[in-house]
């Protein structure tokens, strides 16, 4: 597996990581205090985690493309061709496979929780 691939995936779980603890950290606080309230405010902190995880594209987009202009000052035309062809291909798989996936999944948990998280305690 490529080392780019790896630390994204490493990213991705480390977001999924913090997600989870925020949201047993609030459930924790919400059944403690009776209050439940906290649960909701823990969709805001998911929310926002979705945001910066689908986001993150464009940081590797222009780190991959600045480390791309750097090699191509060294490549004749054919293989500055063939580079520009493996980017774009490499940065599509990685926009649609991992961050876009795992940031809209963080965005649509973390707005549910926000809204509705209140009335969990109401059931």
């Amino acid at each position: 597996m490529p080392q780019g691939i790896a630390s994204l995936r490493r990213i991705v779980v480390g977001f999924w990581a913090v997600s989870v603890a925020t949201v047993a950290g609030a459930v924790w606080l919400s059944a403690a205090t009776e209050d439940w309230t906290w649960l909701a405010r823990s969709g805001a902190i998911l929310t926002a985690l979705g945001l910066l995880l689908a986001s993150r594209k464009i940081l590797i987009a222009r780190n991959d493309l600045l480390a791309l202009l750097h090699d191509m000052e060294r490549a004749d035309g054919t293989e500055r061709t063939a580079r520009l062809a493996s980017f774009k291909q490499l940065q599509k798989d990685i926009d649609r496979q991992v961050l876009e996936k795992a940031g809209f999944a963080l965005l649509v948990i973390g707005t549910l929780i926000w809204g509705f998280g209140d009335l969990v305690g109401k059931i």
